[in-house]
């Protein structure tokens, strides 16, 4: 069994982001470093987080989010594109807060919890960066999303990991 192709699949994103500006890398989490403007993506589900950032979307920007993969990868580069508006003791406290949060999610399974997440400036202005480019360029992304899924799908395959 042969290990997945994470070059290639840096490749086309890195394809993707270009015309927006910044890179991308391979990671277990979506992410973003804006000490070398790096875009992190990852093919791992988490049904419970995106099943409640989906729902988040929707109530808040009356969005139906036709891939969470194609939000989750904007929303990054919503913080390539907003986090320089913020002052840095807001991104500290912000960054602080999260913290707090994800430790409370390890405890807690409340569901509400993500909202005080998703709800912080910096990831609610992210969000919004996200929506509104999704929406702007939806044939952009619904093309690059199937090519994306048509090449992992072909790496799921290569590497046996289909049904």
């Amino acid at each position: 069994m042969s290990v997945l192709n994470e070059d290639l699949l840096v490749s086309l994103v890195d394809e993707f982001l270009e015309p927006l500006g910044c890179g991308a890398d391979f990671s277990s989490d979506f992410g973003y470093d804006p000490e070398d403007d790096t875009i992190y993506f990852s093919i791992a589900i988490s049904e419970r987080a995106d099943r409640l950032f989906k729902s988040y979307i929707e109530k808040t920007f009356h969005f139906n989010v036709p891939h969470i993969f194609m939000i989750s990868l904007l929303h990054e580069v919503g913080h390539f594109y907003t986090l320089h508006t913020f002052s840095k003791m807001r991104i500290e406290a912000a960054h602080s807060a999260k913290d707090l949060i994800e430790e409370a999610l390890k405890m807690d399974n409340d569901d509400e919890i993500y909202s005080l997440y998703f709800d912080l400036s910096i990831e609610k202005v992210a969000t919004a960066w996200a929506v509104d480019y999704y929406r702007k360029n939806m044939k952009r992304c619904e093309d690059f999303y199937s090519k994306f899924e048509k090449t992992l799908k072909a790496e799921y395959e290569r590497i046996g990991l289909t049904e």
